[in-house]
């Protein structure tokens, strides 16, 4: 898929726990950015850009959710068609199952 050694490059960001990446990495073409809590350094959350620099994929580490049946990693992907705030989408495979991670991005 060509997101391992995103041409842009890759960065990383550190933060808050409970947080996500922010918005400024948006439109920077072609890059991955890994964030960091920034008190423990434990790996959060991770994001990649398309060629447009449009936000394309998400694979959630962990982010404190309290709910026991969250399963980490999970990935999601993003839809620009779908309405603000329903656009970040629940990965399902190719059988439309909840297989939580696709294993074509690293």
């Amino acid at each position: 898929m060509g997101m391992c050694k995103p041409s842009g490059g890759k960065f990383d960001v550190y933060g808050p726990y409970r947080s996500n990446i922010p918005d400024i990495w948006s439109k920077k073409p072609n890059i991955r950015v890994d964030y960091y809590d920034e008190k423990t350094g434990k790996l959060l959350q991770q994001r990649w850009y398309g060629p447009d620099g449009w936000t394309i994929w998400d694979r959630d580490w962990d982010h404190g959710n309290s709910n026991n049946n969250h399963i980490f990693p999970h990935d999601h992907y993003w839809d620009f068609t779908k309405p603000p705030g329903k656009q970040r989408i629940e990965y399902k495979d190719p059988n439309n199952e909840n297989n939580f991670v696709n294993n074509d991005y690293c």
